[in-house]
């Protein structure tokens, strides 16, 4: 995050997707959102996550929705 953090100062832009990580170096159509943006979990609940393939899950906090891979972000 500190390195996509600089990267996004250097370039101008907020980044949340590492470069290897974008649709075009993984192979797959680009998110189609109203918010816009590469997302790693945000708003995929049930879809599989980029990096491992697992189920992203997602819970209710304070009426706030949380999404996460339990695989890449254990509690």
């Amino acid at each position: 995050l500190v390195e996509l953090m600089r990267e996004g100062v250097r370039n101008n832009r907020i980044d949340t997707v590492r470069p290897e990580h974008l649709p075009e170096a993984m192979g797959r159509p680009p998110r189609k959102d109203d918010h816009g943006g590469e997302v790693y979990v945000y708003r995929r609940a049930n879809l599989p996550c980029h990096i491992c393939g697992t189920e992203i899950r997602t819970a209710d906090l304070v009426s706030r929705n949380l999404f996460w891979c339990p695989r890449c972000q254990p509690t």
